[in-house]
């Protein structure tokens, strides 16, 4: 059975391109100065929670994962963003950072300063179409946590996160997916990587994840995966 989110802000997603009638991409456009570009390796920290917020990121490319601390000092991913999405937009609100970013691997990110994306959205309100759908976007990413990655069987929870990463790293309609390690599978989802490891093994052994040769990262082949999504275990 489809969730919530894929009837309705899944389409949503597929349908935002950024492209709209009130004025140029905003993403070209204000994430241009290679003057503000920085690099980021694996287990690099972008911000931390309680973190002022002065600048706007934008991803050119690789992932950040948003992680929250729990009493007993185990991290949670909370949020994954990949290439094209901004974070720092609750700045706008005068908010602090809510949650540690860290990239996954090798990221890159131009940012703008705070002050002048809020002078940019006063100069030029059809701008605030675009961070809005970025919001929309995070907002939806936040019902997807919930509604997917905590609820139901391990091994449909491990299938639909399978799903969302093969999206969010290579866009729609993919049969193909860059893994993260089993470890932080296992702080998106809340159990234990043994857990993980297990369904993992268990989907390379039904070939419903095949390596993918001769590429530098580890990338796996996806087949029928949406069996294993509706799978009740």
């Amino acid at each position: 059975m489809e969730s919530a989110y894929q009837d309705n802000t899944f389409v949503f997603e597929k349908q935002s391109n950024f492209d709209f009638d009130d004025g140029p991409n905003i993403d070209s456009f204000v994430f241009t100065d290679l003057k503000n570009i920085r690099h980021f390796r694996a287990k690099d920290v972008i911000y931390h929670k309680g973190d002022t917020i002065d600048k706007v990121y934008f991803i050119r490319f690789g992932m950040i994962k948003l992680l929250s601390y729990l009493p007993n000092g185990r991290a949670r991913i909370v949020r994954l963003h990949a290439k094209g999405h901004w974070l720092g937009l609750e700045g706008l609100l005068g908010r602090r950072f809510t949650h540690t970013a860290q990239a996954v691997g090798d990221v890159e990110v131009v940012y703008r300063s705070l002050s002048s994306m809020n002078q940019l959205l006063r100069d030029n309100p059809g701008y605030n179409t675009q961070v809005l759908q970025q919001i929309f976007r995070q907002l939806a990413q936040a019902d997807r946590w919930i509604a997917e990655f905590s609820t139901g069987g391990i091994k449909s929870r491990v299938a639909r996160l399978l799903d969302f990463l093969a999206k969010l790293e290579f866009g729609e309609s993919v049969d193909r997916v860059e893994l993260l390690s089993v470890n932080e599978m296992a702080d998106v989802l809340g159990v234990t990587p043994e857990s993980v490891s297990r369904v993992m093994a268990e989907f390379k052994r039904n070939n419903t994840l095949s390596k993918i040769r001769d590429t530098p990262v580890d990338i796996f082949k996806l087949d029928s995966l949406q069996l294993q999504i509706e799978s009740q275990l």
